[in-house]
């Protein structure tokens, strides 16, 4: 794929995910396009399928590790070089949770054996606290971390650049660029042309160009607006024909501060003019829960349906996201993709549909992330909690979605932590992890594990050979 996306998240949006907090309702029609840079795939109300057999997945080939040094290391994400050197960066807290004492800097671990071990934590950030971090490696093996920066209370968004593996890192600050959340970063595999997407204190998402490799960054422009509307950016990717594509969930900001339930609307957008102009593909609209989740892992609280993306190596285009009919209905997990630029999308299918036996229904999914890299090679990542627990699950394809091999549990692992037991952990420490398949057809997996009510937690990996994952 033309960039390795990273997939994090900001300390103004934890609000909408922790117990206290509402998350934004539905987007409307997009309106005003003008300067939009937002590709949205509008994905039909597909039909449920029946539970599968608790039986039917297998154990990863390798055990899930802990990170070194990991505790208290919140939302991770990953990239891989093109030698299938690994590196993930996080946030690593010097408490678990903010009050007195707490600062936020970012930490960088490498591992140069597909994952097997990891050196490491290396400083990126050395002082304040920074969020939502991505990460890029281009084929020079130029490392590119994406954050913002609240600590002189201007929410500037940065960058940072290595060129020695991710061992020592140089900061710009993007000029004009203020960030109120969630920021998404994407790089041409040359290095010559980096986008990053966010969403500003006014309200409508933007996105910062750079296009001559250099430092002269274009002025933001709007990618999408809405009054009274809430983006969340979950990803940003780029295509061989350097289209640029972006996955974003809407929501009201009235009810948001309301606490309401409300609507919350999908969308993918692409634009072939390095952000000028968008299209604009809708998928769909489900419900955010407010204290009336479906299992008690995520009740009281709120939660909301999401959508991800990833761009394989032929220009093919796929969407996860998950979607609720009724307001207390687990959320189901669907994939739809595209193999010619959005002109048309296959029907959506319901990637896993696993039984929950302790409340006699259907598992609930979150957290979907797609892996997408050489031609027909995509792997889906998602939690859900079928086992009583949280767990880490993936299931690949090495036709282009044509046929799925059986589900994987990735984090297998029931000891190395006191929020770990033998039906899973107890939350995700955070909003997202990552997803990422490697030049040599590995999937690589990276998330965050911890107590309930982020009390402490810490970075957890794994990976599986796709083709291994896709045999039957």
């Amino acid at each position: 794929m033309g960039s390795q996306h990273v997939v994090a998240r900001s300390h103004a949006m934890e609000s909408l995910y922790q117990d206290n907090a509402v998350m934004s309702p539905r987007i409307g029609l997009l309106t005003a396009i003008a300067s939009l840079l937002v590709v949205v795939l509008i994905c039909g109300t597909p039909i449920r399928g029946k539970a599968q057999s608790q039986g039917q997945w297998r154990d990863a080939p390798g055990h899930e590790q802990l990170l070194p040094e990991s505790a208290n290391g919140w939302e991770p994400a990953l990239a891989v070089g093109p030698d299938g050197e690994v590196l993930v960066v996080a946030g690593k807290r010097t408490v678990a949770s903010e009050g007195e004492g707490f600062e936020q800097r970012l930490v960088v671990w490498r591992s140069l054996d597909a994952g097997q071990s990891f050196e490491g934590p290396w400083p990126i950030t050395t002082d304040g606290s920074h969020w939502d971090q991505r990460i890029s490696i281009d084929r020079h093996n130029a490392v590119y971390v994406s954050y913002f920066d609240p600590s002189a209370g201007s929410d500037r968004l940065r960058l940072a650049r290595s060129y020695d593996g991710g061992r020592t890192f140089t900061v710009d600050i993007i000029p004009g660029a203020l960030v109120s959340d969630k920021p998404e970063l994407a790089v041409s595999a040359d290095g010559t042309h980096l986008y990053i997407v966010y969403e500003s204190p006014a309200g409508p998402a933007l996105i910062a160009a750079l296009n001559d490799g250099g430092l002269r960054w274009d002025e933001p422009r709007v990618v999408v607006e809405g009054a009274g509307r809430h983006f969340w950016p979950e990803v940003l990717d780029l295509a061989p024909d350097g289209s640029i594509w972006f996955a974003v969930p809407s929501m009201s900001v009235a009810d948001i501060n309301a606490r309401r339930k409300t609507p919350v609307d999908l969308h993918v957008l692409r634009s072939d003019d390095g952000g000028r102009s968008w299209h604009d593909f809708d998928f769909g609209t489900s419900p955010r829960l407010v204290g009336e989740c479906p299992h008690e892992q995520t009740c009281p609280g709120v939660k909301g349906p999401r959508v991800s993306l990833g761009v394989d190596d032929a220009g093919a285009v796929y969407v996860a996201y998950t979607e609720a009919q009724a307001p207390t209905e687990p959320y189901a997990l669907f994939v739809r993709s595209t193999h010619d630029a959005g002109r048309t999308w296959s029907q959506a299918r319901q990637i896993s549909a696993a039984a929950r036996r302790r409340t006699d229904d259907l598992a609930d999914y979150d957290f979907p992330m797609v892996a997408a890299s050489s031609d027909g090679q995509v792997c889906i990542v998602w939690v859900d909690d079928r086992r009583g627990a949280l767990n880490v699950w993936t299931r690949c394809s090495n036709d282009g979605a044509e046929s799925w091999g059986p589900e994987f549990i990735l984090s297998d692992r029931a000891d190395g932590a006191p929020y770990k037991s033998a039906a899973g952990f107890a939350a995700v420490y955070g909003h997202y992890g990552d997803a990422v398949i490697g030049p040599h057809g590995r999937l690589y997996a990276v998330w965050g594990a911890g107590e309930r009510g982020y009390e402490t937690g810490g970075v957890w990996f794994n990976s599986i050979d796709v083709k291994q994952a896709t045999a039957r």
